[in-house]
């Protein structure tokens, strides 16, 4: 009897064990594609804001500094709009990027750690959006480095 009960409980920890163990694999393999979700979430948002300067290329000279002339009433509106939601964009994108840190994306989290800042500095108008309304609060340290540095 005692035999018996003793092969009982190795039986199941062993079940336990490969349960435990396929858990595991099956918890990874859901991070793996909520990270590879993201990162195309991410990728369709900011191709979004970026198919305004297809759709008005001579904007894209005013938003990046590029230009020396002042931009229209109506560009300067339009503009404004792509700053604000440029900043919101990034605010997400740093979000989510520190979230993916966690499970290992260094891949795709390095690349958008690099772009924010050369993002920021590229744009006055960005960044003068983000000082100006205090809604984006994860980047107003990079608008402070940048000002530091020149």
């Amino acid at each position: 009897m005692e035999l018996a009960a003793t092969i009982a409980v190795v039986v199941s920890v062993l079940v336990f064990a490969f349960q435990a163990r396929e858990l595991a694999r099956q918890s990874r393999l859901a991070n793996e594609v909520a990270g590879t979700r993201a990162h195309g979430e991410i990728v369709l948002h900011w191709k979004n804001i970026m198919d305004v300067f297809i759709r008005y290329p001579e904007l894209r000279a005013f938003y990046f500094d590029q230009a020396s002339e002042a931009p229209s009433a109506s560009d300067s509106v339009r503009l404004g709009v792509i700053a604000e939601q440029h900043a919101d964009w990034l605010e997400v994108l740093l979000a989510t990027t520190s979230q993916l840190e966690a499970y290992e994306y260094s891949w795709m989290t390095a690349a958008w750690a690099d772009y924010v800042p050369r993002t920021v500095a590229s744009s006055s108008l960005l960044r003068s959006t983000i000082r100006d309304q205090g809604e984006w609060p994860s980047l107003e340290p990079y608008v402070d480095r940048y000002e530091a540095s020149v």
